[in-house]
């Protein structure tokens, strides 16, 4: 053997030693090698290593995995990562920890950047709320370059500086990332990456259908052709009178048919916002006014009618909804029994149950206030005279 330090060949042994190393595993089954190492001594009284020990080809000093077991955890770690990755080599055989995994994932060396063309910037959060950084990506070579301290223009500018042959910037729309485009490559052609398109434009779809979502949903309810009813015992002119038309609830009342409390809430939190803008107020101190949270004031202030903040909460539908009016008709005729009205409604194609039928209120049959009895009368009080009042008969 010779010595790693002086490279001198040496013959003298001084000790041995038994050492364990995991492998492969073979057929799903976990492998250890055990062997043993012989420690030799340097015969050169120059050298550093005084004694030393060489497994070539099998492992590295210290090392507790064999260099093919080793390559393969790399792998999995640079694709999979901590969790991920320990779940799958389990899976394969090789019991390993989320933490060694990441430790080998940091041990593996970062190629060598090249020049970079297209550059991609954008932030994410280091905790969410608190503290953000900028990442900046290679998108032609598709990985990490740096990250960067924060989301301000100078960092940005000064990294730019330095990269004079980027050409084009892809960001999101913030202005900080602008200004420190334009500061470190004027020369950089700056676009919107595409997420944020397609996000931007799915927002104002939904805000421009939320604004006009009844005259949609009037437009594109279609008339329900219900089969003409059998006939069912006549009804006097009075019940029917006393009932009114079938009117399409709009979503601002609640199952007993008052007034929701999420519209009236929002009505008036709308109202008291658009008239302190109007007043000139800041959002700050509307929000410290009103004791709303910053994302509830965002969403009220820009919003152009009140329709478009409840358009989700008043307009939802049910599969009940195209046989609510052949509810109500049944109900003018004075049909009450739930499971009946269920049992109707499934031959005509729908499929819910018997308790969505049951939960909608306005054809539920109204109980009559049972009759008060009169109070029952008060028990008579048993009176004991005191003992001076009883005759000892003398």
């Amino acid at each position: 053997m010779r010595s790693p330090e002086c490279g001198m060949p040496s013959w003298r042994v001084h000790g041995r030693y038994t050492r364990r190393l995991r492998d492969a595993p073979v057929g799903l089954t976990p492998v250890v090698i055990e062997f043993v190492v012989r420690r030799f001594k340097c015969s050169n009284s120059h050298c550093s290593a005084v004694t030393f020990a060489q497994v070539e080809g099998l492992a590295q000093p210290y090392a507790r995995y064999t260099l093919l077991l080793r390559r393969m955890l790399s792998s999995i770690a640079m694709v999979l990562a901590g969790r991920p990755g320990a779940r799958l080599a389990v899976l394969l055989g090789m019991l390993v920890a989320k933490d060694v995994l990441l430790g080998l994932l940091h041990a593996v060396a970062d190629p060598p950047s090249g020049l970079v063309r297209v550059l991609g910037v954008d932030d994410f959060a280091l905790r969410k709320g608190d503290s953000y950084a900028s990442l900046l990506v290679d998108l032609e070579a598709r990985r990490v370059l740096d990250a960067l301290p924060g989301r301000d223009a100078e960092p940005l500018a000064s990294w730019l500086a330095g990269h004079p042959e980027i050409e084009v910037i892809c960001r999101d729309r913030a202005g900080t990332y602008a200004e420190g485009a334009r500061t470190g490559a004027p020369q950089a052609l700056q676009v919107a990456d595409g997420w944020h398109l397609w996000r931007n434009l799915a927002e104002a779809a939904e805000k421009t259908v939320g604004t006009h979502h009844s005259c949609i949903r009037a437009a594109l309810t279609p008339i329900p052709d219900f089969p003409e009813p059998t006939p069912r015992p006549l009804v006097t002119a009075e019940a029917l009178e006393a009932e009114p038309d079938f009117i399409p609830p709009d979503g601002t009342l609640d199952v007993l048919g008052r007034p929701r409390r999420l519209v009236a809430r929002t009505t008036e939190r709308y109202e008291a916002v658009q008239q302190r803008l109007a007043e000139g107020k800041s959002l700050a101190a509307i929000r410290r006014e009103l004791r709303l949270d910053h994302s509830t004031a965002r969403r009220f202030a820009p919003a152009q009618s009140l329709e478009e903040l409840l358009v989700k909460a008043t307009h939802r539908t049910s599969k009940l909804d195209p046989y609510k009016p052949y509810l109500h008709q049944r109900r003018r005729e004075g049909c009450h029994d739930v499971p009946r009205l269920h049992h109707e409604i499934q031959e005509q194609g729908f499929t819910g149950d018997v308790q969505g039928v049951r939960r909608y209120t306005p054809f539920k049959k109204p109980h009559s206030p049972l009759p008060k009895s009169p109070p029952a009368p008060p028990p008579p009080v048993r009176t004991v005279p005191s003992r001076g009042a009883w005759s000892d008969g003398s």
